[in-house]
């Protein structure tokens, strides 16, 4: 009789220890189930606002941009090589000075110092040719080359031209020197002297144009 009720505890024992389980189980799922569904609709919130769409800017923020393309387009309308040299120098990064300095020169070169650049042109002789008026002698390279190639072998030697021949200008003048002139005139004048290497009878007139291109690439006007 007694081994039987022992057995009998034994077996209510284990039925509550299963209930509980149970219970605790069950207990568990019901509270996971609220967590999972507010991460899913943090997420879906989340996406909702990625998708949203881009609010419209206000022209008048482009109004500086929109007046630049406006005046590079003119000026392309009225001296379309010209304007493409100064873009050229300006995108990277040669100041307004000497990049005015450098058309300067590459209107006495091919223009009669008007800001009407003829790239394509050779000299009467057929011994130069291009805006700056390269030796076909020391420079054959620049045989013919297009206007878009002119300017990249034009940057492309003025580092060498200038560590070279700087001191034809003054003494300790180099590239880096060149690159921080702050007039146009000067800058036209050093740009004759140390990469044009031409006579002194057109220095003044070098000078002048430089100072006509100043003035035409001028956004304050």
């Amino acid at each position: 009789m007694l081994k039987r009720n022992i057995n009998l505890t034994i077996k209510l024992l284990l039925t509550i220890i299963l209930v509980v389980l149970l219970m605790v189980l069950m207990r568990a799922a019901d509270t996971t189930q609220p967590i999972e569904a507010k991460v899913a609709e943090a997420e879906f919130t989340v996406a909702k606002e990625e998708s949203k769409p881009c609010p419209e800017i206000e022209p008048a923020l482009y109004a500086e941009e929109n007046e630049y393309l406006a005046k590079i387009k003119k000026w392309e309308e009225e001296y379309y090589y010209a304007t493409n040299v100064w873009k050229f120098l300006r995108e990277r990064n040669f100041n307004q000075e000497v990049t005015c300095g450098i058309i300067g020169n590459m209107m006495i070169e091919t223009s009669g110092g008007t800001l009407d650049l003829k790239p394509n042109i050779y000299s009467p002789s057929g011994n130069y040719y291009g805006l700056c008026q390269w030796s076909q002698k020391y420079y054959p390279g620049t045989k013919d080359l297009p206007f878009e190639y002119q300017l990249d072998y034009l940057l492309g030697t003025m580092p060498w031209e200038f560590n070279t021949f700087g001191w034809l200008y003054k003494d300790g003048f180099d590239y880096e020197e060149f690159l921080k002139i702050k007039d146009p005139a000067e800058a036209a004048f050093a740009f004759a002297i140390v990469y044009e290497r031409c006579g002194p009878a057109s220095y003044e007139l070098r000078k002048d144009a430089a100072e006509v291109a100043y003035e035409y690439f001028d956004f304050s006007a």
